[in-house]
């Protein structure tokens, strides 16, 4: 029971927030498109959109786990994790895409358009975790450095 907890804790945490961020984004950008287009927004969220913010947002949160937790891989720079997260997760947004392009409908542009952005806020949060630490390590190398040259 515990190993279920130490697996799906994190993940469903994960999931939830990748979907609201996924719902809070549609309603952004949609409201941006109505806005600039001039075409009139619907603020109710159409069913396939949540259907797919939610089987997306369990496929990202399960590779985030495994790929930048100590779980699977135990040493490895975190940018190749990240280059291994991005090169996995490529396909994924390619089989949304053709699921998107074989269901026309009108909220397909604002789909896109957040998944997009997903996809970049991914990307920088990931740079700056990887210069965070290498910030870190950085300081704790000269913090080692001083020590060894106080100890001598």
């Amino acid at each position: 029971m515990k190993k279920i907890f130490y697996w799906s804790v994190p993940i469903k945490s994960f999931t939830a927030m990748i979907f609201a961020g996924f719902i809070i984004l549609y309603m952004i950008t949609g409201t941006f498109y109505s806005f600039i287009t001039s075409e009139p927004f619907e603020f109710a969220i159409p069913f396939m959109f949540a259907i797919q913010s939610v089987i997306l947002s369990i496929i990202i949160s399960v590779l985030w786990i495994f790929i930048f937790s100590e779980i699977f891989i135990k040493t490895m720079r975190y940018f190749l994790r990240l280059i291994i997260f991005s090169l996995t997760l490529l396909p994924v947004f390619a089989v949304f895409l053709l699921v998107i392009f074989a269901v026309p409908a009108d909220w397909t542009k604002l789909w896109l358009v957040i998944t997009g952005l997903i996809f970049i806020g991914l990307i920088i949060i990931s740079l700056l975790f990887e210069c965070y630490f290498r910030l870190i390590g950085k300081r704790y190398t000269d913090i080692l450095k001083d020590y060894k040259l106080n100890m001598e």
